[in-house]
């Protein structure tokens, strides 16, 4: 592999025991726009504050859900398909619990997931391409499991 660029990249979104690819260039392609541009990550905080003393005091604090942009292209060789991938593709993340896997060369992450808000666009010129798009916004567990492989 070479060390220059990248050049493979999935993403997959599990269904029951079984991994969906959102990267196949076919039906599904991960848009550049808005995916992974920035992650928000937030901390719950026990703080205390005194009558008497100034300021405040950190006393606890664990990481918060963090939130995560992905954007996908939905493809269809009729507007049938087109709507059923798009319908389908919505399904895998209004799943209440799942796992994405991001896979970038030789380097892997693991998403623990919950249910995701989503915007749609099929305006009239992406109708006529064929072509639907989509926004996620997934909450996913602080802890992120990486490998090599």
């Amino acid at each position: 592999m070479s060390t220059t660029g990248l050049e493979y990249m999935a993403l997959e979104i599990s269904w029951g025991s079984r991994w969906v690819n959102l990267n196949d260039g076919e039906v599904y392609k991960v848009s550049a726009e808005g995916t992974r541009d920035s992650t928000a990550k937030t901390w719950r905080k026990t703080i205390a504050e005194s009558p008497i003393l100034g300021g405040n005091y950190l006393i606890h604090a664990v990481p918060d859900m963090v939130t995560e942009q992905v954007s996908i292209w939905v493809y269809g060789t009729t507007q049938s398909e087109v709507n059923d991938n798009l319908f389908a593709l919505n399904e895998l993340f209004e799943q209440y619990d799942f796992r994405m896997r991001w896979t970038l060369n030789e380097y892997r992450e693991y998403w623990r997931c919950q249910l995701a808000d989503a915007t749609m666009s099929r305006g009239s010129v992406w109708t006529h391409s064929l072509m639907a798009y989509t926004q996620f916004t997934v909450p996913r567990y602080p802890d992120v499991t990486r490998e090599r492989i």
